[in-house]
């Protein structure tokens, strides 16, 4: 018995004109079976989920078309709703359908065939899948900007890395980093620097390097926190005339905000481009707030962490200023004071004055030392051979110490050890030097640095009054800093002293990068 026989019972018939409208027009699709489970009748809905003319269905098995699905021939209640769990590939696509299935009754009440319904679930699976992805990704850039802020090198090349994680998955051509100066300059006004770039030229770079926060539309992202996108920005009377020039169909502009103690606060703008549209979605913009508002985290994490460095650094100057060139001071005033005594007794201050010369000379050098370590000093951007330069011309070379540096002809360190083997090479070097200028009473240090194919060498010798290697054991003169240091870069530290024979010290460090 054809559907269309069914509906068509002699005190219940509908004209054609209603089955077009309102059984042939439903979006969801039904397809009839007779009693041995063959299509008899499909709607034109049906017909596009399954990829197949209605006339070509009709005779054969659902099977034929819903792939191995078994449907049963009499659902319990007589309706039973079924999700398919693969896709149909319809038109040249794949579509995923949900189906429900009803048993169809004759007028004597027997059963006569099913109806099969069919909705299609397509768009609401792409959906589904597209901001499954998207949170994946998110979850993705969100935890390697986290990994990218404890291995770099410095503010500029975390900011940097940040830029590379996003530019591709947004679909953007363009990218800069502003953050807030934190001083206002002479006009009293706070200005925005150019922290980090992609797609710049250098011209565009040199004109975007430094702009005002009053200028808009920073001052209204700043006032109002909330991310702004401008569409042709060559049209739009706000953007500075050097953005406007980059050619960016639509440029957007995120707030960096992060909560300090007491507040949540702006520290810059994370702006991205397009050359072409389309422009950002608001989902797309959604998932940029948390990852600016991440970076914003971070930058606020390392300020707060070079601060507390800051601190350190400052409490353990005042320490060996107050250790070293201020008791040194003070022994000289007592000298002093002691050699006049010896005048006014008419006894020979010459031996006190001899001493007055020793502590005078030793407190300029701890003085010079001191005035070293107050300087900036960055190992990680200079390298260790230009900073060891520097150390000896600064303190040692003052101090009437004969100083000496020889390096390998053909040494590249930047080729064969990484930033934190060169930083913790200088620190151990540094305590070697300290101590030869302090303790040793040295007229010449030597320094050597040589590289062997599988291992760069630092040797450090003076001409001092050594030590007794047993008496001092792995403690006193920094030594158990100087072992730690070397420990930590899996590096093999020897000393050779003896009382009035000098100190050789030499660290022997793996290389990194094995050519």
């Amino acid at each position: 018995m054809a559907f269309r026989d069914i509906f068509n019972r002699k005190n219940d018939k509908l004209t054609s004109m209603e089955r077009e409208s309102v059984i042939e027009g439903m979006k969801d699709g039904w397809i009839v079976l007779d009693s041995q489970g063959l299509i008899i009748d499909a709607n034109p809905a049906a017909e596009r989920m399954i990829g197949q003319r209605r006339e070509r269905m009709f005779g054969q098995p659902i099977q034929t078309f819903l792939g191995e699905f078994t449907i049963p021939r009499n659902p319990p209640g007589g309706v039973m709703e079924l999700e398919m769990r693969r896709s149909i590939r319809a038109e040249n696509s794949f579509r995923n359908l949900s189906v429900r299935s009803s048993a169809i009754t004759d007028r004597e009440g027997m059963w006569a065939g099913q109806l099969i319904l069919l909705h299609d679930n397509t768009e609401r699976k792409l959906a589904d899948e597209a901001r499954r992805k998207a949170r994946d990704e998110l979850l993705i850039i969100l935890s390697t900007i986290s990994s990218a802020a404890s291995s770099a090198q410095g503010l500029e090349e975390f900011l940097s890395e940040s830029i590379y994680q996003v530019i591709h998955p947004f679909h953007s051509q363009l990218a800069v980093i502003y953050l807030i100066a934190d001083k206002k300059d002479k006009t009293g006004e706070r200005h925005l620097t150019l922290e980090a770039q992609f797609g710049l030229a250098p011209e565009a770079i040199k004109q975007l390097s430094r702009l005002d926060l009053s200028m808009a539309p920073f001052d209204e992202v700043f006032a109002g926190g909330q991310a702004l996108q401008v569409e042709s920005p060559v049209e739009d009377g706000r953007i500075p005339t050097a953005i406007a020039k980059l050619g960016c169909a639509t440029f957007l502009i995120l707030p960096l905000i992060a909560e300090t103690v007491t507040e949540k606060k702006t520290f810059g703008f994370f702006c991205l481009g397009r050359i072409e549209k389309p422009p950002f979605s608001q989902d797309e913009i959604v998932r940029l707030r948390s990852i600016t508002d991440k970076i914003a985290g971070l930058i606020v994490s390392e300020r707060r962490r070079n601060l507390e460095i800051t601190m350190l650094e400052r409490k353990r100057l005042e320490r060996d200023l107050h250790d070293s060139v201020s008791q040194k001071l003070y022994g000289l005033i007592t000298m002093t004071e002691a050699a006049h005594a010896a005048i006014e007794s008419k006894v020979d201050p010459i031996d006190i004055i001899t001493k007055i010369g020793e502590h005078a000379r030793q407190a300029v050098k701890e003085m010079r030392l001191f005035l070293f370590q107050v300087q900036p000093l960055d190992v990680e951007k200079e390298g260790l051979i230009s900073v060891l330069h520097h150390r000896l011309a600064a303190v040692e070379g003052r101090s009437n110490i004969k100083t000496r540096f020889l390096a390998g002809e053909k040494i590249t360190l930047e080729d064969s050890l990484s930033k934190e083997k060169e930083v913790a090479l200088y620190f151990i070097a540094q305590e070697a030097l300290n101590n030869a200028l302090r303790h040793s009473g040295a007229k010449t240090i030597n320094i050597t640095l040589n590289e062997a194919r599988r291992n760069v060498i630092l040797e450090i010798t003076d001409d001092g009054c050594g030590f007794d290697l047993k008496k001092v054991g792995r403690g006193g003169h920094g030594l158990h800093n100087m072992r730690e240091r070397a420990a930590l870069i899996d590096g093999n530290l020897l000393i050779t002293s003896e009382p009035n024979q000098g100190t050789k010290i030499v660290i022997t460090v793996p290389k990194d990068y094995v050519q």
